[in-house]
């Protein structure tokens, strides 16, 4: 199977390239807003390094939020124009997916994953996974504040807890004013393409069951119309 995978919702750009078994090809850049102007370069750039051409490939991924408002924009109109003029299925990951993607199985084990990202404002978007990867909720935004209270209800008595994602510094700082086992992953703070593209990889992806690929917003945009 040949994947391209791509992400643009936060900070970060990336592309990555996936045949046989691996990652073959890949290219980022972070802390950059500049998402628009490099996404394609950096894609033509993977593509080529990894000899591919987009009839050979099997599927596009894409994150879908949450995150910046303009940069999920940006990473699924470009992935559906790809997708559609390639005839190639598009295959959508939210960005807490990837980020629980990442962690190592030994930082894993015996832990409840939390994935967060900085949404600004002391709010987070966040959502919990097991350790083998499988979902305890659905994704979430709240104040860092209230955090504690949401993890309770899910969780009910804390286990020990992975924090992942740009959030988990935020995150930690406040389960330390009560003693909540935790450990930051190693893993960088934002999606990867290369993460996305192998996750996809090693899902079981039936290509029949894709569904339509759709934004995912966890909250209102901070600007609007002038009145």
């Amino acid at each position: 199977m040949n994947i391209l995978a791509l992400d643009t919702a936060t900070t970060a750009c990336s592309a990555a390239c996936w045949s046989n078994g691996s990652v073959i090809a890949e290219q980022e850049e972070f802390g950059s807003r500049r998402q628009a102007e490099i996404l394609m370069p950096m894609v033509n750039a993977v593509m080529g390094e990894a000899g591919l051409n987009y009839s050979s490939l099997d599927l596009i991924a894409v994150t879908r939020g949450p995150g910046s408002f303009t940069g999920v924009r940006i990473g699924l109109a470009t992935a559906r124009g790809l997708a559609l003029a390639s005839n190639v299925p598009l295959v959508g990951i939210t960005t807490l997916e990837a980020l629980n993607a990442a962690p190592t199985s030994g930082e894993r084990r015996g832990r409840v994953i939390l994935a967060t990202l900085d949404a600004r404002r002391d709010q987070l978007y966040g959502q919990l996974f097991q350790e083998n990867g499988e979902m305890i909720d659905l994704p979430f935004a709240t104040g860092v504040k209230s955090l504690s209270d949401r993890l309770r209800k899910v969780l009910g008595q804390m286990p020990p807890l992975l924090l992942v994602g740009s959030g988990a510094e935020i995150v930690g700082k406040f389960l330390d004013t009560f003693g909540q086992d935790y450990l930051k992953s190693a893993t960088p703070p934002y999606p990867r393409a290369a993460t996305i593209a192998t996750h996809i990889a090693k899902s079981g992806l039936e290509i029949a069951a894709i569904k339509p690929v759709t934004p995912l917003y966890l909250r209102e945009p901070g600007i609007g119309p002038v009145r």
